[in-house]
């Protein structure tokens, strides 16, 4: 049968009955997103189920398929849009400095531009440019993740371990309008709060 599920309210407990979650073991099939994608279940009865995961060895399905040594959450649905994967993919290679995985998504003609500041040519100097300010991630929330033909973007906001934040938009431009085309152009715009002096 498995491990009853946690007192986590009476709405919150219907609504997942009624998508069939009525232990543990059912709720670590699915990821935080989904579940609190379902009318009733809000971030409390989330914060409980987690602890009780934890308490019998659980966690929560990881639809990454890695592991990240932040927090990540929000709009991470990339079921039938492989763009919207791929921004994912980009942001994740970027918090990480992963040069392995930016090769994986950007294009050899890469641009990133921030309106205002600079615009860099090239994945080297986009790696060069992260390596130099690279911060230690506490979460990373994703509000926004919107794909069409060739473009797409995404917003969200970060928060540092140092307790700063920042709020992000990124504008995509894909090579072509292939589900597996590599990201040709990004244009962010940052807004960076410095936390407590």
């Amino acid at each position: 049968m498995g491990v009853d599920l946690p007192k986590v309210g009476k709405p919150a407990t219907n609504a997942l009955k009624a998508q069939g979650i009525s232990s543990l073991e059912d709720v670590a099939r699915y990821d935080k997103t989904t579940l609190l994608d379902i009318h009733g279940v809000g971030p409390k009865a989330i914060d409980i189920l987690e602890k009780a995961l934890a308490e019998h060895g659980l966690d929560f399905k990881n639809i990454l398929g890695h592991e990240l040594p932040f927090e990540l959450i929000g709009d991470l649905k990339c079921d039938n849009a492989p763009k919207q994967r791929i921004m994912l993919d980009f942001l994740i290679a970027s918090a990480l400095v992963n040069k392995e995985q930016l090769i994986a998504v950007l294009s050899e003609d890469f641009i990133w531009k921030v309106p205002g500041a600079f615009e860099l040519k090239g994945l080297d100097a986009f790696y060069d440019e992260l390596s130099e300010h690279q911060v230690d991630i506490k979460q990373i929330v994703i509000n926004d993740n919107i794909s069409h033909g060739k473009v797409g973007s995404m917003h969200g906001e970060q928060l540092q371990s140092d307790g700063s934040k920042l709020w992000f938009a990124d504008f995509f431009e894909f090579e072509s309008h292939k589900k597996n085309a590599k990201i040709k152009t990004v244009t962010s715009y940052v807004i960076m709060d410095e936390g407590e002096s």
